[in-house]
């Protein structure tokens, strides 16, 4: 029974001093959450609010010439993570917005693709641009396909990155917690290398967070995207690259596979072996040659 008693000492010991130690690394990392709250929230990039005739939407514009792409995020995604480099290094000016339900745009500015397209529209018209190169990036796609079909003499070119364009539901859901999906990300962050890791926090954190900035948008897209009706391909006017990711888990790289037969004047670049975030390492260059060959190519056919 002594024995038997010291047995019993020894666990319950063990167990204080885990649960203790467990305490210990959740404060921790509530700390270490909150510092890294504080200052994802402080150090958004700059944007504005307009209002058009179709409702709200932020936007920014960054850039001199021009030259416009306006940028169409996915799913989640913002007008914080419009600011292409390369586009601007290349004298380009990017237009980004935050589509309805994402940040400060509100859902009432547009649930289907229609009425994004529309609100697009509508803030070019408020900028006075003539005409803008779409690039719409994975969810970005319907409402991107959508603005070619409905505007094409406002859209000089489409590019459509892992792009949706067909019936599609989400894999996994949102957390519902800043915290947990903060804690998800620095797990999952242990498997990326050091490029990968520093892209996908710039986009986590512009992105992703609060989730309460995007909860309304990610919703509505998982609806819209569930019941897509099919695009008419075949009225696309405008001359269009899709790129996508042989090895995309994500979005089916048979979507692009099937729109690029269907658009009249569509150009499609495999990415053979790569997934859905090709982008974010380093063969984002070869990635962007394709795009600036595609604008070069078109600049050169309107001269």
């Amino acid at each position: 029974q002594n024995n038997m008693r010291k047995i019993i000492n020894w666990i319950k010991r063990i167990f204080i001093i885990t649960l203790s130690l467990l305490v210990v690394l959740i404060i921790g990392l509530w700390i270490s959450f909150s510092f890294w709250k504080k200052d994802a929230i402080s150090n958004l990039p700059k944007a504005q609010l307009m209002n058009t005739e179709n409702g709200q939407i932020e936007y920014a514009v960054d850039g001199a010439s021009d030259k416009y792409v306006l940028m169409i995020h996915g799913m989640p995604g913002s007008v914080h993570v419009s600011k292409e480099r390369q586009f601007l290094k290349q004298g380009y000016t990017t237009l980004g917005l935050s589509r309805p339900g994402y940040y400060l745009t509100p859902l009432s500015s547009g649930k289907t693709p229609k009425e994004q397209a529309a609100l697009y529209k509508s803030l070019i018209d408020k900028l006075n641009i003539d005409s803008v190169y779409v690039f719409g990036a994975s969810g970005g796609g319907p409402s991107s396909i959508q603005f070619a079909l409905d505007y094409p003499e406002r859209c000089a070119g489409l590019i459509l990155f892992a792009a949706v364009s067909e019936k599609w539901e989400p894999q996994g859901e949102l957390m519902m917690s800043d915290f947990g999906t903060w804690l998800f990300f620095q797990v999952i962050s242990l498997t990326f290398d050091k490029e990968m890791k520093k892209e996908m926090n710039w986009l986590f954190t512009n992105s992703f967070f609060p989730i309460k900035s995007i909860i309304d948008g990610y919703d509505n897209d998982s609806f819209q995207f569930a019941n897509l009706d099919n695009f008419p391909f075949e009225e696309i006017v405008v001359p269009t690259l899709l790129i996508h990711g042989t090895n995309d888990i994500n979005v089916p790289f048979s979507f692009s596979q099937q729109a690029a037969k269907r658009i009249p004047n569509a150009t499609l670049f495999e990415m053979k072996g790569k997934d859905h975030y090709a982008i974010m390492t380093s063969y984002r260059d070869t990635i962007y040659q394709q795009v600036f060959n595609f604008l070069q190519n078109l600049e050169l056919e309107s001269n």
